[in-house]
């Protein structure tokens, strides 16, 4: 029903009397409204029939008519006021994706034919989705919208694959900002600083009560889910003429502040509420991100100037772990129960690092718990750049580095939800 009833759609556009179907336009969209909302959809047809409504109109809002639809559609249901089945959200983000210059990690959700065949005619939907994009930051950076979410579908009678959707969702969303942001950020930032205002300013030394702690976990959380669709983007289009690159390597200093933040306020704000149990999962996910994130950026083969920018690359995630060790070694002086904690988050982040064949790991925390610490702090010099710089190139599998993100996205995800669910048993959302 769906796909016939895209087919008749663009059929009926491809009639050259214009101004014949430009009367069509409101009945269509409340068709299409329907189809999204109701029934199974191929993605080709829905781009295509976007495409001839974009191409067909010479008034802007003739030809934004059915995509701004697609993009209401996609908002109302991140504000759960639609009941979009799973895979007819994500292939609406996918949709958005595909005009940005990205597209979705394949899934067991999304399959790879879903995605593969897309006609290359433009919908102008990142055009209609740029005003929205603080939205989709809000969407993303709320601790509690896949449990709202969820709780929505199932409310809605709606197919659900509850243990994977929320990170695919919030990766694909993610990739969407990445973009758009990387898009703007030029020479002087201003799309980062337009949406993000608080990178550059981290709280001071004076600055760090609960209300600070709050803040900075919020924002590596968005940092990480932001670090997350950029390096996705990077392994699902290894070719792509644009690098994904929404943080500026020039913020790592401000970021290390914010995750220090969490680090010395942990062992008290921790006490304080269900959500900031999670804090140091987040504050060492991040961690990891950032470092990959650096080195990926350090082997970008989009970059002008690639050597020195790889050099920069490289002593920017060696300059983060320098500013990060000591509040890292100072939570372990806490008491055998904080060193049990952090430790165990380190050995996850030695691993994780092992497994994407960190040029960081192999070089500097292959020692001793504290001694692989301490020496990423000391060993900030040129020559071990160098080296890092060389074996740079080869240790970046693709299939290890995607299979990887997945992960994380997952258990990012699985945080979130059960932070939300054992916060909705004491503050009722």
């Amino acid at each position: 029903m769906g796909d016939s009833s895209l087919r008749i759609m663009i059929c009926l556009l491809k009639i050259p009397t214009t101004s014949a179907t430009r009367s069509l336009l409101e009945p269509f969209s409340k068709l299409l409204s329907f189809v999204i909302q109701n029934a199974v959809f191929t993605l080709a047809y829905l781009v295509e029939l976007c495409g001839l409504c974009y191409r067909a109109f010479t008034k802007e809002r003739d030809k934004f008519y059915l995509t701004r639809c697609v993009i209401l559609e996609l908002l109302q249901a991140l504000k759960l006021k639609s009941p979009l089945p799973d895979l007819n959200l994500l292939l609406l983000v996918q949709f958005v994706c595909a005009d940005a210059g990205t597209k979705l990690a394949e899934s067991t959700i999304l399959h790879k034919q879903m995605i593969a065949s897309m006609p290359g005619c433009g919908t102008a939907a990142m055009e209609c989705m740029r005003q929205y994009v603080g939205e989709v930051l809000d969407f993303i950076a709320d601790m509690h919208t896949l449990t709202k979410l969820k709780s929505h579908m199932k409310t809605c009678s709606q197919p659900l694959h509850e243990d994977t959707f929320g990170g695919h969702l919030k990766v694909g969303l993610a990739q969407i900002a990445a973009m758009e942001i990387t898009r703007g950020n030029h020479r002087d930032n201003k799309a980062v600083i337009r949406y993000l205002p608080w990178l550059y300013h981290p709280p001071s030394a004076m600055q760090q009560g609960p209300k600070e702690f709050i803040e900075c976990v919020s924002h590596i959380r968005l940092l990480s889910w932001l670090l997350l669709g950029s390096l996705t983007h990077n392994v699902v289009c290894p070719n792509s003429p644009s690098s994904c690159m929404p943080i500026p390597l020039d913020a790592g200093s401000q970021i290390a502040d914010h995750l220090i933040v969490i680090l010395i306020g942990f062992p008290e704000q921790s006490k304080t509420s269900v959500l900031h149990m999670c804090s140091l999962f987040h504050a060492f996910i991040f961690a990891q991100l950032w470092t990959v994130y650096c080195e990926q950026t350090a082997v970008a083969p989009t970059v002008q100037n690639q050597n020195e920018f790889s050099f920069t690359a490289i002593l920017t995630a060696l300059e983060f772990w320098s500013r990060v060790t000591p509040s890292i070694l100072q939570l372990m002086a806490h008491n055998k129960v904080m060193v049990e904690m952090v430790c165990l988050h380190v050995i996850s982040l030695m691993e994780a690092l092992q497994e994407c064949n960190s040029t960081i790991f192999v070089k500097h925390l292959s020692a001793g718990l504290q001694l692989r610490l301490q020496a990423i702090q000391s060993n900030v010099n040129h020559h071990s750049l160098r080296m890092l710089q060389g074996s740079g190139q080869m240790n970046n599998s693709s299939s290890v580095l995607r299979k990887w993100l997945q992960c994380t996205q997952f258990k990012m995800a699985q945080v979130e939800i059960q932070s939300s669910e054992a916060a909705s048993q004491f503050y009722p959302l």
